[in-house]
């Protein structure tokens, strides 16, 4: 009998200070609150307890899973070991910030099997990292870096933001630069966007920061990928680059609709073709009783998730699974396709439709061209 393959998200909903751009579902909580979210969490993974469900990468993130004590930590990943089948050869991956991480921190992820770190980097330069809120420095983030490679930590992204207030390109190229002579394998460089409700949002409302327009931004993000082209790293999504072997397979799994157990405060699951989702109130899940929400998507709702998560990638939109689904797109969008096509946006290939290597800045118009 073959075993099905999934993945797993653990959600840390913990940070030492809130990033001014941040609107993710995370904050400041006592210890007593933290104690008592690692033992629902314990609760949890246990309630979803599948021991033939074979595991193929677990992704711990937040938050700010290092800003915990590492006994935290530990004991999610033993439970998670306990209750699921972990694939020998899975990508178990722990976000982290410079400013939070130290030598036993590292040495215990590594001895409890986690073989791969996220570093939320954001810029190496102190300017930039002030005005978004960022506590961690330039030398802390090199310091963070440096070390992981000491506990052999070979597998390491860095997170950079482009479009930061002040930031013009030549600040946001020494950043990258400084990162491919660190010899990260992987990079991912994501567009700041001013969310509602955030603190940077209302400083440049109250016009106290200049927002980098999108335009420009798209310049530096097309100018970013040639510079990393130019260092033998491949762009795999929209915002990741990596050398050969190190691509992130958690976060192709989420681009190729593979199914996934969600834990924790506000997590999503995608399990038999459904999606559940957590509360994001921690009172809620700190004392419910693991009631999830669920949501059967409908065709037209799968048909408008694989475009918009697989047209991100390289490998494109499979245009046979789409016509498995009742969309037949290269029928139902011929004269958006051959406008797009005609003016290299996109093109065919092995029945995907795939985006041009130098117009992945403006995938968003793309996908919206596609949609049913």
């Amino acid at each position: 009998m073959t075993m099905t393959s999934k993945m797993i998200y653990v959600h840390i909903p913990f940070c030492d200070s809130k990033c001014y751009y941040c609107n993710f579902c995370s904050s400041i909580y006592s210890e007593k609150i933290k104690k008592n979210y690692f033992l629902k969490l314990t609760e949890e993974i246990k309630l979803n307890k599948n021991k033939n469900i074979n595991i193929s990468s677990i992704y711990i993130g937040g938050g700010t899973p290092s800003s915990v004590d590492e006994k935290y930590i530990k004991t999610i990943i033993e439970e998670l070991y306990k209750n699921f089948n972990i694939l020998k050869n899975a990508e178990i991956t722990i976000e982290a910030n410079p400013c939070s991480i130290n030598k036993n921190k590292l040495l215990c992820y590594k001895n409890c099997g986690i073989n791969r770190i996220s570093f939320g980097v954001q810029s190496l330069n102190n300017k930039c990292l002030k005005i978004i809120g960022r506590k961690n420095t330039k030398k802390q983030a090199i310091n963070a870096i440096k070390l992981a490679r000491k506990c052999e930590f070979n597998n390491i992204n860095a997170d950079v933001l482009i479009g930061i207030p002040n930031q013009n390109y030549l600040i946001l190229k020494n950043t990258i630069k400084n990162l491919i002579k660190l010899k990260i394998p992987h990079i991912s460089c994501y567009m700041l966007i001013n969310e509602k409700g955030t603190k940077l949002t209302d400083l440049i409302e109250n016009k106290k920061i200049k927002v980098v327009n999108e335009d420009k931004s798209v310049e530096y993000y097309n100018k970013i990928f040639k510079y990393l082209k130019m260092h033998t790293y491949c762009r795999y999504e929209i915002s990741n680059f990596a050398k050969d072997n190190f691509e992130c397979k958690h976060n192709i799994g989420y681009w190729q609709l593979k199914e996934y157990y969600g834990f924790g405060l506000s997590a999503h699951s995608f399990i038999d073709g459904s999606r559940y989702s957590n509360t994001s109130i921690m009172q809620e899940y700190l004392n419910n009783k693991l009631e999830y929400k669920k949501e059967k998507p409908s065709k037209t709702q799968q048909i408008e998730e694989m475009i918009m998560l697989e047209l991100r990638t390289v490998y494109g939109v499979d245009v046979k699974q789409l016509k498995n689904l009742g969309y037949d797109i290269v029928k139902e969008k011929k004269e958006e396709i051959d406008f797009l096509v005609k003016n290299k946006f996109i093109f065919l290939k092995d029945n995907h439709i795939k985006i041009c290597e130098d117009k992945f800045g403006v995938t968003n118009q793309i996908i919206l061209k596609l949609l049913p």
